[in-house]
C-alpha cells in the first residue's frame, strides 16, 4: 500500500483574553486552511482502493468542504496549581481544566463542544536537606489527562495519540487520532550524583472513538488507539 499523504493544517486568527488570577477566558477568530504537500488547498482527503492504491477523493477535510473553515468559539481555562521548589525539585499538583465552547458563527454554523482536564502531582519520596548545592529529593510524577469533544468538528481538531506530551517514543499523532482520549502516566526521577536516573510508564487510549474519525491513520493500519511504553534510563 502507498504511504498514507500528508495534509498540513494552516491557522490564522484573532484571539483576545482576560486573565483574573487562575481563570482566564476570551473569544477565538480562527481561518483553518488545510494544504497537500505543494501548499495547495487541500479539500479531500486519500481513499484506499481496493487495489491498495490511494486516490484523493476521500473524506473532505474541513466542514464546508472547500478546504478553508472559517469560526469563532469562546475559550475559557482554569489552572488550579500549588507548586513549589526544593533544590531545584519541582513538589505539589498542578491542575488544568480547558473548555472550548463553538458559537455556531461563520462556516456551516459550527456548534461544538471540547473539553479537557489534566491533572499532575509530584511527590517528594524522601526528605532531603534543603540548600544551595544540596541534592534534589527522589520525586514520583504522578499525571492524568482526559479530552472529549461533541459537535461540529472536523478531523483536524481531533485529540492525538502519540508524541512528546503523549505516549513517548512515537511521533505526534502515530498512534490515532479520536474523539475522547485517557492518557496516564508515572514517571520516578532519582538524583544520582551529577545526574538523574529515571523510569516512566505511559498508557494512551482512544475509548473506543477513534473509529468515529474519517481519513485518520488507523483507517489505514487497522489497528485500535491503544497503546502503552515503559522505559527506563
Amino acid at each position: 500500500m502507498e504511504e498514507v499523504p500528508h495534509i498540513w493544517v494552516d491557522r490564522g486568527g484573532f484571539k483576545a483574553n482576560i486573565t483574573e488570577s487562575k481563570f482566564t477566558y476570551g473569544l477565538v477568530l480562527e481561518e483553518i486552511t488545510t494544504r497537500d504537500a505543494t501548499s495547495s488547498i487541500c479539500i479531500n482527503g486519500a481513499r484506499a482502493l481496493p487495489s491498495g492504491e490511494l486516490s484523493m477523493d476521500g473524506p473532505p477535510t474541513t466542514l464546508s468542504g472547500t478546504g478553508v473553515d472559517r469560526m469563532a468559539f469562546v475559550q475559557a481555562n482554569i489552572t488550579p496549581y500549588n507548586t513549589r521548589f526544593v533544590n531545584e525539585a519541582v513538589l505539589g499538583e498542578r491542575n488544568v481544566f480547558q473548555l472550548d465552547q463553538g458559537l455556531g458563527i461563520s462556516t456551516n454554523f459550527p456548534f461544538f463542544n471540547r473539553h479537557q482536564l489534566s491533572m499532575t502531582c509530584f511527590v517528594q519520596l524522601k526528605s532531603v536537606q534543603e540548600g544551595a548545592g544540596k541534592p534534589p529529593p527522589p520525586v514520583l510524577v504522578l499525571h492524568g489527562h482526559y479530552g472529549g469533544r461533541v459537535g461540529d468538528l472536523r478531523s483536524y481538531d481531533a485529540f492525538t495519540l502519540g508524541g512528546p506530551y503523549s505516549v513517548r517514543g512515537s511521533n505526534m499523532g502515530e498512534l490515532g487520532a479520536c474523539h475522547n482520549i485517557l492518557e496516564l502516566a508515572a514517571e520516578l526521577h532519582v538524583p544520582k550524583r551529577n545526574t538523574h536516573v529515571y523510569a516512566f510508564v505511559e498508557h494512551g487510549n482512544d475509548l473506543g472513538s477513534s473509529k468515529e474519525i474519517k481519513g485518520t491513520q488507523l483507517s489505514f493500519s487497522g489497528e485500535q488507539g491503544v497503546d502503552h511504553l515503559m522505559e527506563q534510563v
